[in-house]
């Protein structure tokens, strides 16, 4: 009977993301921590049959976007940005994401995602995200995020780093999205 309950359990929940999770807790416990708000920071997987599109022979799209989640907390856990942010009250969430999905990223490559910070403004932080396969090194796909900080003014986390004195320049291609974003948010807001 118990297995009745663990095939709906696993049916109704995604497991794998939440033992995914447990699991990363755990390496980030075993890992170097108090790193540079700068520094890169690398993760590691392999495309499984778990991610792989409906022609079974790439990652789908939307499993980018999963391990986009995990880099992220890897850089959370491994800076202690996470640690600052909830002792001041914030918490960080997905605002936006653009991605440049280069080639495929086949079933059972293994591959590293190597995640920093590239810059910040009042509200929000930009990551960018390479997803590298080891056995060439080629970029397969290229990913910004930026993360809304509520509940805290960003500065008030920034300014704990020694290398948060100073914002680095914003890059060309964040100003193109954020202008495009913007022209996003008008047109909707015209729609109500």
């Amino acid at each position: 009977m118990w297995w009745i309950v663990l095939a709906a359990l696993y049916i109704a929940f995604d497991l794998n993301y939440f033992i995914r999770a447990i699991f990363t807790v755990v390496v980030i416990l075993c890992s170097k921590r108090g790193l540079k708000l700068t520094d890169t920071i690398t993760t590691y997987g392999i495309c499984t049959t778990q991610d792989i599109d409906m022609m079974l022979n790439h990652m789908n799209n939307a499993r980018f976007l999963r391990e986009l989640d995990f880099a992220r907390y890897h850089w959370y856990g491994r800076t202690g940005f996470w640690t600052k942010l909830r002792a001041l009250g914030g918490s960080a969430v997905q605002a936006s994401v653009m991605v440049r999905y280069r080639k495929q990223l086949s079933l059972g490559h293994p591959f590293r995602i190597e995640t920093n910070v590239v810059w910040w403004d009042d509200k929000c932080i930009y990551f960018e995200h390479k997803f590298v396969t080891l056995f060439d090194g080629f970029v397969r796909a290229v990913a910004t995020s930026r993360q809304a900080i509520t509940g805290v003014e960003l500065d008030k986390v920034i300014k704990q780093f020694d290398d948060g004195q100073t914002r680095p320049e914003q890059p060309e291609e964040i100003r193109h999205w954020m202008n495009a974003v913007e022209i996003s948010s008008r047109n909707l807001r015209k729609d109500r």
